[in-house]
């Protein structure tokens, strides 16, 4: 259940929330093409070497890092794709990804097919997730909605968790509340980077 936050963990979480938006705004195209490219070549070496067939991913918005090459890449080698789906309660759905998309709510791009409960997400071999930032122990910090955090609360088992950011969006130490679920791993365009295996 999602708890309530301290006033010190809110006003932490604002000012990392404000600096990955600044940042990740003030990217140039070609910047945002140079880390898209890399982007897509980690998240399918993380596939060939995990053997997935099955993944959650996301299709991204606005200054997101770019999913689109390995979203192109996971439809012609046949890797099943699961994009969320926000609900309305700030609650998630799934629909596997055919390249057709809709605008949901929020504005975020979603397949526009027959729609998966939450829990569909146990079945996947990987989950590729969204973040604003991570840290060094695997606390993925989210926009504030609490979409993930709903959802990873009635996955079970849980698929390996991988968050997917930018390289400057790897902190030390961001705060952890007793909701957090800790991601097993994080991708950026430069690294894949398992946590608990170092």
């Amino acid at each position: 259940m999602l708890s309530a936050m301290s006033s010190d963990t809110r006003v932490a979480k604002i000012e990392v929330r404000s600096e990955v938006r600044a940042r990740r705004n003030a990217l140039t195209p070609l910047e945002r093409r140079r880390r898209r490219d890399g982007l897509t070549r980690q998240l399918t070496a993380l596939i060939a070497e995990t053997g997935a067939r099955s993944v959650t991913a996301y299709a991204p918005l606005g200054s997101e890092p770019d999913t689109e090459g390995f979203l192109a890449w996971a439809r012609a080698s046949e890797v099943r794709v699961l994009l969320p789906v926000s609900l309305p309660g700030h609650r998630l759905a799934w629909a596997v990804d055919t390249g057709d998309r809709v605008n949901g709510l929020h504005g975020i791009p979603e397949p526009d097919g027959p729609r998966l409960e939450a829990a569909a997400a146990a079945a996947v071999d990987l989950m590729l997730i969204p973040a604003c930032a991570v840290d060094d122990r695997g606390t993925r910090l989210g926009w504030g909605l609490g979409y993930y955090d709903r959802a990873l609360e009635v996955i079970t088992p849980r698929p390996p968790i991988f968050a997917v950011v930018d390289d400057d969006d790897l902190y030390p130490w961001l705060p952890r509340e007793a909701h957090d679920i800790p991601v097993d791993g994080v991708v950026t365009a430069t690294s894949l980077r398992r946590f608990g295996t170092e």
